[in-house]
């Protein structure tokens, strides 16, 4: 969904293209190779995505279901909910199946396409697909292990509301531990997480050959990561709130974590860049194109804002 962009994203990105270099590299890297700048997967990585995978699996499978502790909206959660919400259960039960569709596949594109496929496939870089797989596994741990963590808050879900009205209001009317866990959204967290990887990647990496295509991988990542999102609330399966902090804990964990600890904030594999969001750079057309992604919130929904430089 595509809304208006509040000043503070507008500002965001405005300094991005700021800080971005006025010219390109001289010309696009043509092989998917691990820049020799870039720091490998540490063992110190390795301990702590253990430590997460571990904090995942304990939470999923020993810790208690969340109770009921916190049931209402905050700021604008009602009125977005208002304004979204379908009606019918079975436009909402449509919803719920499709941000589930969105969620898997998201899930599922940067290990089995970006990685297997194509960078161990048909690049045949065994050992930047290895990078690219430790990344992965990292950036899903850090997500999954606060989502699911922070659901054991124990936030009701918007329907449970309805559910006392109507038994047969959703599926989850029946299961308590199902009502309760809101806070916040798991769908959106990894979706996000998903996106974010899928930018990093191709922003460093030209998986796709570079310029457009690997430009268009990661917007189309973010607009299914947006979809997911916006439907979790149609369906009335969390708040504004809830997806919110979710896409905000799966950026963060899918673009900033592989940017910071290896990546760097660099578009490209050779030509240095001061931006802090995905900025995609190419000499395609002729002269230096240079596009910067943003997102932006506000209370009518979430999207993206694409400035570019021509």
């Amino acid at each position: 969904m595509i809304t208006r962009m509040p000043a503070f994203f507008a500002l965001i990105c405005a300094l991005a293209v700021t800080f971005a270099p006025g010219r390109a590299a001289a010309e696009d890297p043509a092989e998917v190779d691990w820049n020799q700048d870039w720091p490998r997967f540490r063992p110190v990585e390795v301990a702590v995505t253990a430590v997460l995978t571990v904090q995942v699996a304990t939470v999923f499978f020993l810790y208690p279901d969340p109770k009921h502790n916190w049931d209402t909206g905050v700021f604008f959660d009602d009125e977005v909910r208002d304004a979204l919400r379908m009606r019918s259960k079975r436009s909402r039960d449509n919803a719920a199946a499709v941000s589930d569709y969105i969620y898997y596949a998201l899930a599922a594109y940067p290990m089995l396409v970006d990685t297997a496929l194509v960078t161990d496939l048909a690049h045949g870089k065994q050992d930047v697909a290895m990078q690219m797989f430790a990344m992965n596994f990292e950036s899903y741990a850090f997500s999954g292990a606060l989502a699911l963590s922070l659901e054991r808050i124990g936030r009701v879900r918007p329907l449970a509301a309805e559910c006392d009205k109507d038994p047969n209001y959703s599926e989850k009317c029946s299961s308590e531990a199902e009502k309760n866990a809101s806070f916040l959204s798991g769908h959106t967290a990894i979706a996000f997480t998903s996106a974010g990887l899928m930018c990093a990647h191709h922003q460093h990496l030209p998986l796709y050959g570079g310029g457009a295509p690997d430009l268009l991988a990661c917007l189309g990542g973010v607009a299914a990561a947006s979809t997911s999102a916006v439907l979790r609330v149609s369906s009335d399966n969390h708040y504004a709130s809830d997806v919110i902090l979710g896409s905000m804990i799966g950026f963060f964990g899918g673009y900033a974590l592989p940017s910071l600890l290896h990546y760097g904030f660099t578009s490209g594999n050779k030509s240095p860049s001061a931006s802090v969001l995905p900025t995609f750079r190419s000499n395609a057309l002729g002269s230096p194109v240079s596009a910067v992604l943003a997102p932006q919130v506000d209370t009518t929904g979430a999207g993206l804002t694409l400035a570019g430089s021509f």
